[in-house]
């Protein structure tokens, strides 16, 4: 099912050293980056999901080593929601439009929602942050048994002539480079369909004037 976007790198222990995970419950996630490194979900014929509490989720990155630490980048995302996840979990994978899901030291994969679970600042409060509602959602037991969830499925009614939904595009609109974390030819098709869309075409001008594309 799991395809690598990059190679493992060879200092991948040192690597892994970083997240400073050492409890048993995490081998099975240690073994997973060694062999696999960055999964990207970002086939255009299947969709990859997670069922959380009945919710389908889409998958998006598996998170692992990329030399551009980016946000396919399991340490640069750590660093970038430090303070903003449970302490001591790891961010390891993004989902479902600006979530996450998180690896508890007890091994136990958690629904992290950006909507319901992000710390968000306030002017009107005192020292300026609600507070923050730590109550994540349980996705699986183990590592090894959020893996046998994946749920991978045919897109029976793909079309490359269809454009995306507006709400789609406003997604991508606040954050341009998750368009491009694809491989070209994906890159390609979704400029395409891209085209097909007054709204579409607004994001094309947008991608242009940030030198994203020609």
């Amino acid at each position: 099912m799991f395809e690598s976007k990059y190679a493992v790198p060879r200092n991948i222990d040192k690597l892994i050293s970083k997240l400073k995970i050492t409890t048993d419950s995490h081998n099975s996630y240690i073994k997973f980056l060694k062999k696999y490194n960055v999964i990207a979900f970002d086939e255009d014929v299947f969709d990859y999901s997670i069922d959380c509490q009945g919710e389908s989720l889409p998958l998006e990155v598996m998170f692992g080593f990329s030399k551009k630490r980016d946000r396919e980048d399991v340490i640069a995302n750590n660093w970038m929601y430090l303070n903003r996840i449970p302490k001591r979990s790891i961010a390891i994978a993004s989902l479902n439009f600006g979530d996450l899901l998180c690896l508890y030291p007890n091994g136990k994969v958690y629904h992290w929602d950006h909507e319901v679970n992000d710390l968000y600042f306030d002017m009107t409060v005192r020292n300026g942050y609600l507070e923050q509602n730590l109550d994540l959602k349980l996705v699986a037991n183990s590592f090894d048994e959020f893996l046998t969830k994946i749920i991978k499925t045919e897109i029976e009614d793909f079309d490359p002539n269809v454009p995306y939904s507006d709400d789609y595009i406003d997604f991508l609109m606040n954050d341009s480079k998750y368009f491009f974390m694809s491989s070209k030819k994906i890159i390609q098709v979704r400029l395409k369909k891209l085209e097909l869309s007054e709204k579409g075409r607004e994001l094309i001008a947008k991608f242009k004037r940030e030198g994203l594309i020609r």
